[in-house]
């Protein structure tokens, strides 16, 4: 098994839900075996977590310190030090026949795609930078920003594509590797802008954070709606999770 496929795996066991299914399996085994104690104990704690990943007051405080850690860019062209680069880091793409390139790249994608738009329609003369490399059996997603952003008036000589990283840290050393120490609009989820970051800073590259898609309401403990289970809130928690086991690997030196 590959490395990627080794993380994804981890990754996904890790996950809220997953977690609350694998303990209330103990806690049936446990029952099973005459340790009642045990198992309700288990079973409890499993149908918490479980029911607290998909509550909106959760889902929020757990992406609100990781999406607010960083300022989105309202105007570039008033930054203290105007780059000439915007990195566009890669999201979903998996492409299908009869659609189009808006399609295929996935919503996160598409958003991020919009805001490194945004940003180059405010400095003349600026460089976008589209990243992402293949997933599985699908071709890179910078191949699809490229073609979307071509579709929507970016000149060829205008973009610089890095279609082969994998993750964040590929991601980021080839942007080292492509433009040094040169300035640059890094422009990615806010909720994955901390460890972004913190690979800039490791390798060395001068990023200006520009983050996008922000999904956290600091105001969701007063809307009843918020309290209902939802799929939409354990998205969120599973993001927030992602990341957070993200920045831990990277602290401990697993990346």
């Amino acid at each position: 098994m590959g490395m990627v496929a080794t993380k994804s795996m981890l990754e996904a066991l890790l996950m809220p839900l997953p977690i609350a299914v694998l303990l209330i399996c103990a806690g049936l085994l446990a029952k099973r075996y005459g340790r009642g104690s045990v198992a309700s104990a288990l079973v409890a704690l499993g149908a918490v977590i479980g029911l607290a990943a998909t509550l909106g007051p959760v889902a929020d405080g757990a992406l609100l310190p990781l999406e607010t850690r960083y300022a989105a860019v309202l105007d570039a062209a008033k930054l203290p030090s105007v780059p000439r680069y915007i990195a566009v880091l890669g999201a979903g793409y998996t492409p299908r026949e009869g659609l189009p390139v808006t399609a295929a790249l996935d919503a996160v994608a598409v958003v991020r795609l919009a805001e490194g738009l945004r940003l180059y329609r405010q400095l003349p003369g600026s460089v976008l930078i589209l990243s992402g490399g293949p997933v599985g059996t699908y071709p890179p997603s910078a191949n699809g920003y490229e073609q979307a952003a071509m579709q929507l008036g970016v000149p060829i000589d205008s973009l610089i594509v890095l279609d082969t990283p994998v993750d964040t840290g590929e991601e980021i050393r080839a942007l080292h590797d492509r433009i040094g120490t040169a300035a640059v609009l890094l422009v990615t989820s806010a909720v994955h802008m901390p460890r972004a970051m913190a690979y800039c800073a490791r390798m060395g590259v001068h990023a200006i954070p520009a983050p996008t898609g922000q999904l956290a309401r600091s105001s969701s403990l007063s809307n009843v709606a918020n309290w209902l289970p939802s799929g939409t809130h354990l998205r969120m928690t599973e993001s927030a999770t992602h990341e957070y086991l993200g920045l831990l690997a990277l602290r401990i030196g697993l990346q």
